[in-house]
């Protein structure tokens, strides 16, 4: 066989590749690395690994052009919560390419972005929506912790390890501080975790008022083991449980809803431990450093305040020395003039009364003289009013039973009339009236 050259066995192979797999296939494999360009374009490094070492099989080089990933991106992202990125698997439909110069690559034409959220992550984003939508996601988050959390509610099995490491460290710590704990068993693996948790969670609420935190432990395990931590129920009960939840159940790489709605999330037990501990750690250093600012400015008030009472003192004694002497200047002064004022006034005041004195006795011979006059003519009208100087020009006065009669209508037959003169009385009966 005659020999070809390279771009001519290339050329052989992109044919043979095109007339073998026309098609678009369906491809399984995880992200080793991905990278964006400036023009829009993603380019990816795609591997497979044995499940029973995590060693590399296969490895290719793929292609997502711009105006696909543009498309594709963002459905992606708003489907799984992620990016592209590094670890995660995907489900991909490919084209094969091969080309001259650059050799092997695949063509990304879609991505499947519910393979990469799997059943379980989608019923995860599922159940965070959920509590996101019905307002509760964060009530537990923001509740206050206490400054100094000093008795601490525990769920966990009795037997696990990291009960025993959490209370072990808890009540061990370097720094002597006081934790009061008190243990609600509660199975934290299997089906009824659940079920038991929340069990767990209502009787610690009926000593609601006893406890500054509630601590679920469970240290690590697979990412099935922790399913029962993914349930809405429980979440739901930890993100509305009134005392702030400190949840410590996975390991570095595992997180779980209850982890998301809690108040804080550690990693592992010895973790939850740790916390509380640096809570009283860190308020002893607040205390300590207030002391300590306290002490200084105590001091630097004492000393300002003595030397302020130094000058003020001085200032003092300055002060009322020249004070008594205005006020001595001023008290003589105000002497001389309270005399000579208290002369001027009796003298205007003793004038005022003689030329008051003379206006009252004018005003009042005044009165005497004008108050004569009237008394005389009101003499003079009573004497002319007098019934007797009536009765002596020959006029009289009739009377029946003591009443003087003006109209006859008033007397009847056979009544007394009583009739007075000028002299003398006439007593008469009545025999007939006429108008």
């Amino acid at each position: 066989m005659d020999p070809i050259g390279l771009y001519q066995l290339n050329t052989l192979v992109k044919q043979e590749l095109k007339n073998r797999f026309p098609d678009t296939f369906l491809v399984v494999a995880e992200i080793a690395d991905v990278k964006e360009n400036r023009s829009g374009h993603c380019y990816l490094e795609l591997v497979e690994k044995r499940e029973e070492d995590d060693a590399v099989i296969a490895m290719a080089r793929a292609t997502i052009w711009a105006f696909t990933y543009r498309m594709l991106k963002p459905y992606f992202e708003t489907t799984t919560g992620k990016s592209l990125q590094r670890g995660i698997k995907v489900l991909v439909s490919v084209e094969i390419v091969f080309h001259e110069l650059y050799g092997y690559s695949l063509n990304i034409k879609n991505i499947d972005p519910t393979f990469t959220v799997g059943d379980l992550e989608r019923k995860r984003k599922e159940i965070i929506d959920r509590l996101t939508r019905e307002g509760v996601i964060d009530m537990n988050r923001e509740l206050e912790l206490p400054l100094l959390p000093k008795t601490i509610a525990v769920i966990s099995s009795p037997t696990a390890a990291g009960y025993g490491d959490f209370v072990d460290q808890l009540h061990r710590n370097v720094y002597g501080y006081a934790f009061h704990t008190k243990l609600f068993p509660a199975v934290m693996q299997g089906e009824k975790t659940t079920e038991s948790v929340i069990a767990a969670l209502e009787r610690i609420y009926e000593y609601e008022a006893l406890f500054d935190v509630v601590v679920i432990i469970r240290g690590g395990g697979s990412q099935t083991d922790l399913g029962s931590f993914d349930s809405y129920d429980l979440a739901a009960n930890v993100a509305q449980f009134p005392i702030p939840v400190l949840a410590g159940i996975g390991h570095e790489r595992d997180e779980t809803i209850v982890d998301r709605v809690a108040y804080r999330s550690v990693k592992t037990p010895t973790a939850a431990a740790a916390f509380l501990i640096e809570r009283f750690n860190e308020a002893e250093g607040r205390l300590e450093v207030a002391k300590e600012s306290l002490m200084r400015e105590a001091k630097r008030i004492l000393q300002d305040e003595k030397t302020r009472q130094v000058v003020k003192i001085t200032e003092l004694k300055q002060f009322t020395r020249l004070f008594l002497e205005s006020q001595e200047n001023r008290l003589m002064l105000a002497s001389q003039r309270a005399d000579h004022a208290s002369q001027l006034f009796i003298g205007n005041r003793m004038n005022y009364l003689e030329q008051l004195k003379a206006k009252v006795e004018g005003k009042v011979t005044e009165i005497l003289t004008a108050n004569r006059y009237f008394l005389e003519l009101a003499e003079t009208k009573m004497k002319y009013a007098d019934p007797k100087n009536i009765l002596e020009k020959g006029f009289s006065i009739t009377r029946v039973n003591g009443k003087a009669v003006r109209d006859s209508v008033l007397v009847r037959e056979g009544d007394v009339l009583e009739t007075e003169l000028f002299k003398g009385i006439i007593r008469s009966e009545v025999k007939d009236t006429s108008k």
